[in-house]
């Protein structure tokens, strides 16, 4: 009796232990889920205040009269499968709003009440976030975002797009994804009503039993994300536990050496658990690579009597993206203008600053806009102070017949000239970086170059190093460039080759040209 009283107290413990834990644990996988989530939801942000911002910006140096580069800008992101099916441009004057511009369907916010219209529209003027408004009754659910520039003149401009809701409301998780096995529902706003429904993987609403609630910050208002699992998260095998401990203890008291073999099983499991957490982890440096690549031109211009080639290689550290870009933008056959810059710190704001800077860029350069100039206006639009973030920027006008670049330098490294005669870097007059002083004026250096030399701009990744003077870096990459190959693409790869290191954390984004005539 004394055998049997302490095998039932034991076997008790045991059971009640493990569904103690089998709880813990379905707790903790479902919360780790919900923030999983809530991460995708809040890098959406950036792809849809982007090209909003941008065409703020291009509405307010056109004074909303630029129809066609409005419609360059939006129509990549005004088509099926694209972020948004309408957008707009809406004119504030006084306190009347008028829509002097629109591409794709026509906005769902024209036929609302004009009061609320307004209201909305009021409410976007002077604030730099997104906003962002419910457009869910009728047979058509859409959100609407508004964004705008802090207004600096009257007439103002707000920039304004319609993303679709999916059919009924009801998003479906593709099986085998991450987040297979969980029911689950967005709403805007921090209340689980049926008119505040965004999407929902499941008819039964709203979700009841175990639940994970994520509030995810979403422009002026928030998304409020419900999961819950539609099974055990962690195995049938772990819920059957409790059960199966009380078997073995009742059946034989002897079958603890089997426990303890089956415990070092469960030991497995949790290092594969671990191992899965890891390959989660990599999954989200993925995803920031991705966004970080969508950020940045898909492809280079075809250019007569010029040879072009990039290198764009994110940080080893860390799975937020970094500010690092380079754009090239043609302006006539016999011109065009490119770009290198570095927006200061990492993360979301840093993308968003340089998305905007990218943009704003080539809404200037549309207009004709010296370099100088573009620097000078490209600085109205990050604050240090306010963002917290500022950017050095170098950008070269290229006329492709004469070989001449035309510099104007925001506080970047200066670009390497290579000839045959050896490598040099380009004097140039470097100004403030953008975004710390309003208007500052920029000098324009003047480079002519010979067939066959070689021009690389690049950004600080390429040559900092931990340990190292920028001077000490600068020369090391001057003599790794005269070392490399001859062909251009050779020529990049070899270079970031010599200059990669284990502890490299910055991005590099890496720019030639070379004239072939």
């Amino acid at each position: 009796m004394f055998v049997i009283a302490i095998g039932l107290l034991l076997t008790a413990t045991l059971s009640l232990a493990a569904r103690s834990v089998h709880e813990d644990n379905e707790v903790r996988l479902l919360r780790q889920r919900a923030r999983e989530a809530a991460g995708l939801l809040t890098t959406a942000i950036p792809s849809i205040q982007t090209p909003l911002a941008s065409a703020a910006v291009l509405a307010e140096a056109s004074s909303g009269s630029d129809i066609a580069s409005f419609q360059r800008l939006m129509e990549p992101f005004v088509k099926t499968g694209r972020p948004f099916i309408t957008a707009s441009i809406w004119k504030v004057s006084g306190s009347t709003f008028q829509e002097v511009m629109t591409i794709g369907a026509e906005p769902k916010l024209a036929s609302v009440d004009q009061g609320a219209r307004d209201r909305f529209l009021r409410s976007s003027t002077g604030d730099d976030r997104l906003h962002v408004l419910p457009l869910l009754r009728g047979a058509s659910p859409r959100l609407g975002y508004s964004f705008t520039e802090p207004p600096g003149s009257d007439p103002h401009f707000v920039a304004y797009a319609e993303a679709a809701l999916p059919p009924h409301r009801r998003a479906v998780v593709p099986s085998g994804s991450a987040f297979s096995g969980l029911a689950n529902a967005v709403y805007i706003g921090r209340s689980q009503h049926e008119d505040n429904l965004l999407t929902a993987s499941t008819k039964r609403l709203p979700l009841h039993g175990q639940t994970a609630v994520e509030h995810v910050p979403f422009g002026n208002t928030s998304l409020l994300l419900v999961m819950s699992p539609d099974s055990d998260l962690g195995g049938r095998l772990l819920a059957l536990l409790p059960w199966i401990l009380a078997f073995v203890g009742i059946a034989a008291i002897a079958g603890v050496a089997l426990l303890v073999e089956w415990a070092l099983r469960r030991r497995d499991n949790a290092q594969a658990l671990a191992a899965q957490n890891a390959d989660l982890f990599s999954e989200q440096r993925s995803v920031a690579q991705t966004l970080q690549h969508s950020l940045l031109p898909e492809e280079l211009p075809e250019v007569p009597n010029l040879n072009l080639a990039v290198r764009y290689v994110p940080g080893t550290s860390g799975i937020e993206v970094g500010g690092d870009w380079y754009d090239v933008i043609t302006l006539d056959p016999e011109q065009l203008l490119v770009v290198v810059g570095d927006v200061s710190g990492r993360g979301l704001d840093a993308a968003r600053v340089m998305a905007s800077l990218r943009f704003a860029i080539r809404a200037f350069a549309s207009q004709g806009d010296s370099p100088s100039t573009i620097l000078t206006r490209l600085s109205a639009l990050p604050d240090v102070a306010t963002s917290g973030h500022f950017a050095t920027v170098l950008c070269g006008l290229v006329e492709t017949s004469t070989r001449r670049i035309t510099i104007a330098n925001a506080g970047h490294p200066a670009p390497l000239l290579i000839q045959d005669s050896g490598s040099t870097y380009v004097e140039t007059h470097i100004g403030v970086p953008v975004g710390v002083v309003k208007e500052p004026a920029y000098e324009e250096s003047t480079l002519v170059t010979t067939v066959g030399a070689t021009v690389l701009l690049y950004t600080d990744g390429l040559f900092e190093r931990r340990g190292e003077t920028g001077e000490e870096g600068l020369q090391r990459l001057r003599r790794s460039v005269e070392m490399s190959a001859d062909g251009l693409e050779e020529m990049l790869t070899s270079t970031l080759e010599a200059q990669a290191t284990e502890d490299a954390s910055d991005d590099t984004a890496l720019l030639g040209l070379r004239w072939t005539r």
